[in-house]
């Protein structure tokens, strides 16, 4: 209310076009990662969509989703189907990090 106007979340409504930043950063980020996390996505909007393919053949890539999408059939691939929230919590628990996560979903639920 007190700013008197809309305000506008920091993130790409479909149809936008994506930030400068994006096409800046995109081709050294997928080249130079050693793995990729998809979480929660349909894959179907184009740019991000296609980040995974993107990727070298021999990058690790980890599907956590309710359903397979895209191309995530290969030997470095992994999908973890599922529950975001609750796979994310696995593999923290897994990683040792269960503290950690825990803090981070109090302090976001909290507020």
């Amino acid at each position: 209310n007190s700013c008197g106007g809309l305000v506008k979340p920091s993130i790409v409504f479909f149809g936008e076009v994506m930030p400068a930043r994006f096409s800046e950063l995109v081709h050294f980020d997928v080249a130079s990662c050693d793995l990729v996390i998809v979480l929660g996505t349909s894959l179907l909007v184009a740019p991000v969509a296609n980040i995974p393919d993107w990727v070298k053949s021999n990058t690790h890539r980890l599907l956590i989703n309710r359903e397979m999408v895209g191309s995530f059939d290969g030997q470095t691939d992994v999908f973890l189907e599922g529950d975001c929230d609750e796979s994310v919590r696995k593999l923290c628990q897994l990683a040792g990090w269960e503290e950690e996560i825990e803090n981070l979903y109090s302090d976001t639920h909290s507020k």
